[in-house]
């Protein structure tokens, strides 16, 4: 069979799916364990009723590192894109090619010349239609998160907490949340529940309620409360998209 220019890419972007599936996986198996429990008590001065948490037990490895797992695959699907998107115009990408994602808006010239560094041998018109995807904070801001991500991985394990408590007496809504970079649960629930933490929520609560807290990643200013599962799925879609939109400049 004839080597296809989009190969390489499908079988990283299944093998981040692989890795996803792993994490699901490894979070159920943590979550059956019933890790964490909350009682709902009336404060004997006020009468007024607060959250005590129990129990939070920590959050294992498997799920951390499995969570860089798919991260890095992602990122690294787009760097094979980018090369692909190279070979396709008839040249070699050098050692320096790779997608483009940068921490602000490419206005200078110094900016500029870092972007037509990753992108050396492309076609033109799938350079200037990767600068309209705004592959920055601010700009497409599911890219620049996991980019961040991934470097963050790179030197250290991701971090990860037990919560933010995101729906009580039922499952969370399934949606985008942000409140610039911190995911918005129930309102006065604290992200990271740990054991003695004590809180009034915003909402009304009573003494049979039931808590649902999800894995989220804890990286402030990044990704501070992201429930993992969502923004995976949400990295994962993205990247396919992106690859979508480019797949034109390799026929």
């Amino acid at each position: 069979m004839p080597y296809r220019r989009m190969d390489d890419v499908r079988e990283k972007l299944k093998w981040a799916k692989h890795h996803i599936g792993n994490v699901k996986a490894s979070i159920k198996e943590f979550t059956d364990t019933q890790p964490y429990e909350v009682g709902v008590e009336q404060d004997t001065e006020s009468g007024e009723l607060f959250v005590h948490v129990l129990k939070a037990d920590p959050i294992p490895p498997a799920i951390r590192l499995g969570c860089g797992d798919a991260i890095q695959t992602l990122r690294s699907t787009l760097d094979y894109l980018t090369c692909a998107l190279v070979r396709a115009n008839g040249k070699s990408p050098s050692s320096q090619v790779e997608f483009p994602i940068f921490e602000h808006l490419i206005e200078n010239a110094e900016d500029r010349k870092n972007f037509d560094r990753k992108v050396k041998g492309m076609r033109d018109e799938a350079r200037e239609q990767i600068l309209l995807m705004k592959p920055y904070q601010g700009g497409d801001n599911t890219l620049w998160r996991l980019h961040r991500l991934n470097r963050i991985d790179k030197h250290n394990m991701l971090v990860t907490a037990l919560g933010n408590i995101t729906a009580i007496n039922g499952l969370p809504p399934i949606g985008d949340r942000w409140n610039g970079n911190r995911w918005v649960g129930i309102p006065g629930i604290p992200l990271g529940i740990k054991v003695g933490d004590k809180f009034t929520p915003a909402v009304k609560v009573a003494r049979g309620a039931g808590f649902f807290a999800e894995v989220v990643f804890d990286e402030p200013d990044i990704a501070e409360g992201y429930p993992v599962v969502l923004a995976l799925i949400q990295f994962h879609r993205r990247v396919m998209e992106v690859c979508g939109e480019l797949s034109w400049a390799l026929r």
